[in-house]
């Protein structure tokens, strides 16, 4: 089957195209009365809004397993112990993520491979609703879920990433949201029928990526890099893994109460849902205006929410134990949406293998999430400590995450977040500045190339979009490299060229270098902005 090219997703019927509207809008907007405000698009290209929606179906079979208690059989027909199935998807998980980091070489030229396997384990969610289904089956159907889930959300992240590495926070928080928009609507189907649901999240999934890999030219250019280079570039280290170990720790001690039969009734699930959509609408909402959530500020309001929402179960009565467990499974999506957010702006910025990257963030995490379920299970169904355990099990929960929050340091592990220390400037692949205090001299002229492009932008009244094509002109790049680079589609890029030149007055790539080097900057701006 012949790929489509980005060009083809014009409107041939009236010639109006997208790259026109978002030019209209940018310079409507600019004779607003106020001149800071543009009408810039996110996703201008419908290959990638299929592409966040695909990952957003991922992200609610993945979703819709880990906060139902009834996900392969339906009500009534689950094995007994229906905490077990939990273990089971989370020990795949684990497992999955180990052999995509350790099998990263060979799985980054097969992806193919990873796409049917989890076509077939998530076509295996029809098996459970078997009327007849022994309940062994019931754990084999959880471990394929766990394969499943990992292998498609791995290669959903590599998409991010390398396709949408201008706006990846924006992305990610939009898969989110989008995942629990869909999972709400599972609250109102016949629980027997809640394995064909998730099984369509899956399928749904699968297909998609499977229709931009046949159709999305783009898609070929997804990178192969080696382990070994990958691994060099690597900047993530134990700290920020720690912490992602603790939010999920505490997600899965929460989630172990809110998943026993007794427990986890309709309200219940209602509140889950329903709540867990508007953590992560606000996160999407705060990732395209204030971006107030930031890893260090996460970090900051983890220990003291966490501690206030698990120490009252000390002196609640077990009727109202919901109540604490369900806010810290809100606000533990904080943290699980920060570690996803960071992990890709450190496959995007250090170019590295998201497939092996990715998969080593999220054996973390699932680290987490089994050691939660352990917790929860010994607090929650045993005596091992007679009848004191659930206050022994909180008190060891608690002063865990005072260790990990005390062995941190202050600084933030969030990519692109101002630190204290001296700070010195790179030049980013889309002409952004990049905080690294090892990158070379400080006084090179190349830390000034950002200022002076967003100077002249600024006094040319170019759009954001004409800016970030604006730092890539500057540099001598040609309309095909800006179009591979900011995703758009080769009309758009040009169509952004011809107006730079236009407000500009430029006639040529070189007299635009020339007017960026010739820009005054005020060297006492300069001091402040680094």
């Amino acid at each position: 089957m012949a790929k489509t090219s980005s060009s083809e997703w014009m409107k041939p019927s009236t010639g109006v195209t997208v790259s026109m509207v978002r030019e209209i809008s940018s310079e409507t907007s600019s004779k607003s009365k106020d001149p800071k405000k543009r009408n810039e698009w996110l996703f201008v290209n419908p290959y990638l809004i299929a592409g966040v929606l695909g990952a957003s179906f991922c992200f609610t079979w993945f979703f819709a397993i880990l906060t139902t208690s009834d996900f392969v059989t339906g009500e009534g027909g689950s094995p007994s112990d229906v905490g077990m199935l939990h273990f089971v998807f989370v020990a795949a998980l684990l497992l999955t993520y180990f052999v995509q980091w350790l099998l990263s070489n060979w799985l980054q030229n097969h992806r193919v491979v990873l796409v049917v396997t989890a076509l077939v384990c998530g076509a295996a969610h029809s098996l459970g609703a078997l009327s007849n289904i022994q309940p062994v089956w019931g754990y084999v159907i959880a471990a394929l879920a766990g394969v499943g889930v990992a292998v498609l959300t791995t290669l959903w992240i590599e998409f991010v990433c390398v396709l949408l590495k201008v706006q990846i926070r924006s992305a990610v928080a939009a898969m989110l949201a989008l995942s629990f928009l869909w999972y709400v609507g599972t609250v109102f189907v016949d629980s027997h029928l809640i394995p064909y649901i998730i099984m369509l999240y899956a399928l749904l999934s699968g297909l998609t990526y499977l229709f931009l890999h046949a159709r999305f030219s783009l898609m070929d250019d997804l990178p192969a890099i080696a382990a070994k280079e990958s691994d060099q570039r690597l900047q993530i280290t134990w700290k920020p893994s720690l912490l992602t170990v603790m939010g999920s720790a505490a997600q899965g001690f929460a989630l172990y109460w809110l998943l026993a039969p007794e427990v986890h009734t309709f309200g219940v699930s209602a509140i889950i849902q329903g709540g867990s959509l508007i953590v992560l609408a606000l996160l999407l909402v705060d990732s395209q205006k204030a971006f107030f959530l930031k890893e260090s500020f996460i970090r900051k309001m983890f220990l003291p929410v966490l501690a206030a929402c698990i120490l009252p179960l000390f002196f609640l009565p077990q009727e109202l134990w919901v109540w604490p467990c369900v806010f810290a499974f809100l606000f533990s999506l904080l943290p699980y949406a920060s570690a996803i957010f960071a992990t890709c702006e450190h496959i995007a910025r250090c170019d590295l293998s998201s497939v092996r990257t990715f998969g080593w963030g999220r054996l973390f995490s699932s680290s987490g999430l089994l050691l939660g379920l352990a917790a929860g299970w010994v607090a929650f169904s045993t005596q091992a400590f007679g009848s004191i355990t659930l206050p022994v099990m909180v008190t060891i929960v608690v002063m865990f995450f005072i260790l990990v929050s005390t062995t941190v340091s202050k600084q933030s592990y969030y990519p692109g977040e101002e630190q204290k220390q001296e700070a010195r400037a790179k030049l980013g692949p889309h002409g952004e500045v990049v905080v690294d205090p090892g990158y070379g001299n400080a006084d090179s002229g190349v830390r000034f190339f950002h200022l002076k492009c967003d100077a002249v932008a600024e006094k040319y009244g170019l759009s954001k979009r004409q800016t970030e094509v604006l730092h890539l002109l500057a540099k001598g790049r040609n309309a095909e490299y800006i179009q591979k680079q900011l995703v758009i589609s080769p009309h758009t890029a040009k169509a952004h060229i011809y107006n730079i030149y236009q407000k500009t007055g430029s006639h040529s790539r070189q007299d635009l270098m020339d007017l960026v080097e010739n820009e005054s900057i005020d060297e006492s701006f300069l001091g402040e902005s680094l």
